[in-house]
């Protein structure tokens, strides 16, 4: 039994470290998808449940090729569809499609073509009584037959409801925590938390809380009787408070914000919040003693000058040389890095990393920064 899950382009990595670690799988990752082996249903309902970095997770059907053309697509659709859905040749399917990339279709003319070839081989289509869903994921020139266990975006946070424009999503924060190696115990500060996204993924991390919590609403309810009992059981691994996560702004009404995103997600009594401007943070921290600075800082544009930027880059690089530890790690997302990178090498750090992740359609970079120590 094969699994899959979906990603935003760049995070595949991140997929496939959760996934070995909540099913001891190994997995082969593709551009935006990770592909694993389950040993049961179980298996795919846990990680919808407690994966912080995917979109969706299904089981996988079968993998095709995608041609500009629907016709030779859907063509290549039918074959061997029989076999491959017989088990579910009793339930009522409803198709959906997702579609990425250049194509003589959309994703509705997909999911019409297909519903219409399995009703010609005398499959049960139906959208408002159906009890599985036939997800057909299509990226550029591969087409993935799924079933969906997920039933929704699972890259969407409940709690994510005083934010502002630019502020990060849940699964590219989430990344950003383990591209910094983050590990629970350890002391990690945001220093422009904004909406708190950050501090609130590495708390839910740290105390194995699901994201999911207070939204237990999945596509594997329909398919799993036992559902209720195997989220009880993920629910009971949640830890008692982790106390060494930082969420610092200069703006009050940010600072605000975040303590009320904290509290709907249910990880405010985890997380140390604090209206501070980043020059400081020596104040804060003593010398070497911190040992992941994750954040997202802004670049210059239109409407913030390079001089802003460049002055709030060479103070954030003076505190990270300061406050973090010998072996410490600063991740740092920004939608461009070359001004970064410029200031970084007036300082004591070293680029170990850069990525580019997206986040939709938005590209971002990735930098990680480590403490050099020169003779």
């Amino acid at each position: 039994m094969k699994g899959i899950v979906i990603v935003d382009k760049g995070l595949e990595e991140v997929a496939s470290r959760e996934i070995k670690e909540e099913i001891k799988s190994a997995s082969k990752e593709e551009e935006t998808v990770v592909i694993f082996s389950m040993k049961n249903e179980e298996d795919i309902c846990k990680i919808a449940y407690n994966c912080q970095s995917i979109r969706r997770a299904l089981i996988l059907i079968n993998k095709i090729s995608i041609h500009s053309d629907l016709g030779k697509s859907v063509e290549a659709f039918q074959k061997g569809i029989e076999t491959k859905l017989k088990k579910y040749s009793s339930n009522k399917i409803q198709v959906e499609c997702e579609r990425i990339g250049t194509h003589d279709f959309t994703s509705v003319d997909f999911a019409k073509e297909a519903s219409k070839a399995l009703e010609e081989k005398k499959f049960k289509i139906s959208r408002k009584e159906s009890n599985i869903t036939l997800y057909i994921y299509i990226y550029k020139n591969k087409g993935y037959l799924c079933i969906d266990y997920s039933g929704r975006d699972l890259s969407k946070r409940n709690y994510r409801i005083f934010t502002k424009a630019g502020s990060l999503k849940g699964t590219l924060a989430y990344a950003l925590i383990r591209f910094a190696d983050y590990k629970p115990g350890e002391i990690i500060i945001d220093p422009l938390c904004e909406s708190g996204v950050v501090p609130i993924e590495a708390a839910l991390m740290a105390i194995q809380k699901s994201v999911h919590f207070y939204k237990k609403e999945f596509e594997f309810q329909k398919i799993m009787p036992n559902w209720q009992k195997l989220l009880d059981k993920e629910d009971k691994k949640i830890k008692k408070k982790i106390v060494k996560i930082y969420a610092y702004d200069k703006m009050l009404r940010n600072i605000d914000s975040t303590k009320k995103n904290a509290k709907i997600a249910g990880v405010e009594k985890n997380i140390n919040f604090s209206k501070t401007e980043i020059e400081w943070l020596d104040t804060k921290f003593e010398e070497r003693s911190v040992d992941k600075i994750v954040t997202k800082l802004p670049s210059e544009s239109k409407k913030m000058p390079s001089k802003f930027v460049e002055k709030m880059y060479q103070e954030f690089f003076y505190q990270v040389e300061y406050v973090l530890k010998a072996k410490g790690l600063a991740v740092v997302c920004t939608l461009r890095n070359d001004l970064l990178k410029k200031e970084s090498e007036k300082k004591n750090l070293q680029i170990i990393e850069e990525k580019r992740v997206f986040s939709g359609q938005q590209e971002y970079t990735v930098t990680i920064f480590k403490k050099v120590y020169k003779e």
